[in-house]
């Protein structure tokens, strides 16, 4: 799922960056599918909802410890971090050097980057590398996941339930607000209007974890089914006129993030054919650098576009930017994500073995 999100993005913004792209209403198959790629940030959320909580859910539900803060945090800081700073400073570099220069954040704006905190000031928003937004929203996600924890941990599982479709409700309603009053660009880009998605993650792996069993594959056909079926027709709703403008802004989200939730959720948990595809070894690979993928295909399409190296045809210039972008991905996870991944789990590994031993000569 992983790797079907990164490319869905990266074909997005190919679609998106592109000279002759169509304006206003779409009106080819092409252009409508290529547009509804974009679901790829919210498959993100949805899995960072569901993964994350995973372990949340099964200690409240047992009524056990929850996994260790500095544990968590740790793993956090080493999945996203390193190769967040890399990216950016590589940014900086390409733009000062290749261009585009119109997105170079000023000298003095830089350090909010450092700290995810670009999202809260027009000067930085959308500038340096414009998907970098979605990390800040991430990084706030990563703060609020044990604090809605502990305070869920000691509910029953019908009010822990009920505690999520809450933030659910939450994120429609600021998103309502935010379509009616016009809040700004900085409060449409944090965590607020994505908490109901990253809650619908977090709803699915609470569900997942009460079952406690894997899914048939008649169960599993089913989610696949009505996944997908739930994504198309978010598609569809996004380019019709159906609907009251207001309902359409807040529920086209959580209507998609549901439909890949069922997804998310078969493919942790289901067996049998329907999902024999998302095992591919093409996604498997994608899925393994997606982060890398994330993080670079902007910078690549902006950079070669500014020196005129992208073919002007939409299918040639995807197979240019997803080939230069799978290359710089790869050496990402290779010499920066994979090793410091690698030391995190020695880490854990070898306090596992020490605490026990020290435990024992104590006692």
């Amino acid at each position: 799922m992983r790797g079907l999100a990164a490319l869905g993005v990266l074909a997005f913004h190919v679609w998106l960056y592109r000279p002759d792209r169509p304006h206003g209403a779409r009106t080819a198959l092409v252009d409508r599918v290529l547009f509804s790629a974009n679901l790829g940030l919210i498959a993100f959320f949805v899995l960072s909802g569901f993964l994350l909580y995973r372990a949340y859910a099964r200690a409240a539900l047992a009524r056990s410890a929850p996994p260790p803060v500095a544990d968590y945090a740790r793993k956090r800081v080493a999945r996203i971090v390193p190769a967040y700073y890399v990216c950016a400073i590589g940014c900086v570099l390409l733009s000062a050097a290749s261009g585009p220069k119109d997105i170079l954040a000023a000298a003095n704006e830089r350090p909010a980057f450092a700290g995810f905190a670009q999202n809260y000031s027009l000067n930085t928003l959308m500038q340096l590398n414009p998907v970098l937004w979605t990390l800040s929203v991430e990084a706030a996600f990563y703060v609020a996941l044990p604090l809605i924890a502990l305070f869920a941990a000691r509910l029953s599982f019908g009010a822990h339930a009920l505690g999520l479709a809450g933030l659910i409700v939450i994120g429609i309603a600021f998103n309502m607000l935010d379509h009616e009053v016009r809040l700004g660009e900085v409060a449409g880009k944090t965590l607020p209007a994505y908490i109901g998605v990253f809650a619908v993650g977090m709803l699915a792996a609470l569900l997942i974890e009460r079952r406690n069993r894997s899914l048939t594959a008649g169960f599993t056909s089913v989610c696949i089914i009505l996944g997908l079926a739930m994504v198309i027709v978010r598609a569809a709703w996004n380019e019709s006129t159906l609907g009251d403008p207001l309902l359409r802004a807040a529920l086209l989200a959580p209507l998609s993030a549901v439909g890949l939730a069922l997804v998310i959720a078969a493919a942790s948990e289901g067996r049998g054919a329907a999902i024999a595809w998302l095992r591919g070894r093409a996604l498997v690979y994608a899925g393994v650098v997606s982060y890398g993928i994330y993080l670079w295909h902007v910078p690549v399409i902006l950079v070669l576009n500014n020196q005129g190296a992208l073919p002007a045809a939409l299918w040639p210039r995807m197979l240019v930017v997803a080939g230069a972008t799978i290359a710089i991905a790869t050496l990402s996870w290779r010499v920066i994500e994979q090793p410091v991944l690698q030391r995190v789990r020695t880490r854990r590994r070898r306090d596992a073995v020490i605490v026990p031993t020290t435990v024992a000569e104590v006692s």
